[in-house]
């Protein structure tokens, strides 16, 4: 015999088998004993939730031939429950709106039928699954019958995207919305079902199934199918996690260990053991993020337990750890690794998960890497606890002048577009000076002491470009202007850093973010650079103390004399 898949097998019969959504078969059956059964429903929520199932439940109750009036709880037993569930009932009409969309279908098999009394049953049911997939003129084509159907027929619609539907839709029919479903509730119906056929199964790996649906029934079930096949003896845990890629929850727990840390070695071995075990690196991505969402919630709430749906001990054990991480440190941590989830959806298969993984962990373990003000926010509270007083250094206090120092010279002049609106705004010189002022209204070259100054910003304005990009720059230091172009310089060993960089549709977004920043069209242009400090040179006492609080490097040095 052929099998049957689980979801299918152990799908729910009547009401009292629906798990989850008490409140929408409670509402339906009163409505059939008050004889105040409407003519459209709208059934929406979360993918495998029993929405499709209950309109089928329903339609038995209405149909059912166990009364001469529609009953509260279907036989399913009589001829017509037998049919409807068998999928071959006349009169219970299922409409793939995902295949059927357009208006010709439409009309063929709702608005031009929906007149012709049922053959055998009370009611005719028109079951629309996927109904935000109707096209415009499909909807529209719906909309009067919805409004005026005749006496003997219900139409129901279901999706999992009601905001895609017409309001003109949405306000013609009863909604109903189906919730997830509790981990609880799962977790025994995964055990009814293994109980029935006849398998083993231990309750960590039930409650890993469950954790991994989501609040999908279908989901739970379907994995919980292919399980059954997978395991030789008992479902364990570790069969679990294999097949379905993730990683423990301790793995999770060592993961954040290293980020509060600073154990940047210890991360990325971690990283990397996920991907010899062959892990899907997206779904290790997305429980990093899961993971410091409910650090969040632990961090600010008493009872975790309770709003993330989990045990009261892995309650226990996240407070334990959101008691040893700022909430600012949990924000940052969310953010981060939420815009390199994003990076991953965007760039598909061109850049390894694993990348991205690594670089959002480096960041997090190096606040002094990031120039956003978040990453100031963190340099400076670890400056605040490094001095131990909680407030900022007291600075030296100003050398008098000599008497007979020479006046200082004046200020550079500003450079680029800047130039040029300021001399704009200056009067015309004397007539035999005329060419020598046109001269000077010309915009001035861009300085490689203006690409560094402007150098966080240049990196601030790519990654709200593309993430990617600065993640490649942000190891680079500018090294010089020769002419149009911008050399950068990298360190040994970064030539996947410059290799991407000098590809058109990157280079083409880093030269555009140098033009919003500077105001002047530079070309990227990269190399290696391993700059040698010289042994014999005394770096200035201010700067080998803000080396010391601040962290990063000397890149050049210049007399001012």
């Amino acid at each position: 015999m052929t099998h049957v898949s689980f979801y299918r097998k152990w799908r729910p019969q009547t009401f009292a088998e629906i798990i989850g959504q008490q409140r929408v078969t409670r509402t339906l059956q009163n409505a059939i004993r008050s004889n105040r059964v409407v003519h459209a429903y709208l059934f929406a929520g979360h993918r495998g939730t029993g929405k499709t199932t209950t309109a089928r439940i329903f339609a038995k109750a209405l149909n059912c031939l166990s009364s001469p009036v529609p009953v509260p709880e279907p036989c399913d037993t009589c001829a017509n429950c037998k049919a409807i569930s068998g999928g071959f009932s006349v009169d219970v009409i299922e409409v793939d709106a995902a295949s059927y969309r357009g208006i010709d279908e439409i009309r063929d098999n709702i608005r031009d039928k929906i007149r012709l009394a049922p053959t055998e049953g009370r009611k005719k049911v028109y079951i629309i699954d996927e109904a935000h997939m109707l096209t415009e003129h499909a909807a529209n084509a719906l909309l009067k019958t919805l409004e005026e159907p005749p006496e003997h027929a219900v139409l129901i619609l279901v999706t999992t995207e009601p905001h895609k539907l017409p309001a003109t839709i949405l306000s013609r029919c009863q909604r109903y919305d189906f919730r997830r479903v509790s981990l609880i509730e799962i977790v025994e119906r995964l055990r009814t079902i293994a109980a029935g056929e006849g398998f083993a199964i231990e309750a960590a790996a039930l409650d890993l199934i469950a954790m991994s649906a989501d609040g999908s029934v279908r989901d739970a079930e379907s994995v919980l199918d292919q399980l059954a096949s997978f395991a030789e003896g008992p479902v364990t845990r570790e069969d679990v996690l294999a097949v379905l890629g993730t990683i423990e929850e301790e793995a999770a727990f060592r993961f954040a260990d290293a980020v509060i840390s600073r154990d940047t070695a210890a991360g990325l071995a971690l990283i990397n053991g996920f991907v010899a075990e062959g892990k899907d690196m997206r779904q290790v991505l997305r429980t990093m993020i899961d993971h410091f969402r409910n650090l969040l919630v632990a961090k600010t709430t008493g009872s975790p337990a309770d709003i993330l749906d989990i045990t009261e001990s892995r309650g226990q054990a996240l407070r334990a750890q959101a008691d040893t991480i700022p909430l600012d440190e949990i924000l940052r941590a969310l953010q981060g690794l939420s815009e390199a989830d994003v990076e991953a959806r965007e760039a598909r298969l061109s850049v390894p998960v694993r990348f991205l993984l690594e670089i959002a962990f480096v960041r997090l373990c190096r606040p002094d890497m990031d120039p956003t003000v978040a990453g100031l926010s963190a340099r400076l509270a670890a400056i605040e606890q490094r001095l131990g007083s909680g407030g900022a250094p007291t600075p030296a206090p100003a050398q008098p002048s000599a008497s007979a120092a020479p006046p200082a010279p004046p200020a550079p002049r500003p450079t680029g577009v800047r130039t040029a609106r300021r001399a704009e705004k200056t009067e015309p010189p004397p007539n035999g000076d005329v060419k020598a002022s046109a001269v000077d209204t010309l915009p001035a070259a861009v300085s490689i002491e203006d690409v560094r100054a402007q150098w966080a910003r240049i990196l601030e304005q790519l990654k709200r470009t593309k993430m990617f990009c600065h993640a490649l720059l942000i190891e680079g230091v500018p090294l010089r202007v020769d002419g149009s172009t911008l050399v950068v310089g990298l360190r040994t060993g970064y030539n996947f850093h410059i290799e991407n960089l000098h590809k058109p549709e990157n280079r083409s977004v880093v030269e555009s973010a140098l033009e919003h920043v500077l105001q002047t069209r530079l070309r990227l242009q990269c190399m290696i650079h391993d700059a040698a400090p010289d042994p014999g040179a005394k770096p200035d006492a201010l700067v080998a103390k803000a080396l010391e609080l601040f962290g990063g490097q000397v890149v050049d040095v210049r007399n001012t004399d």
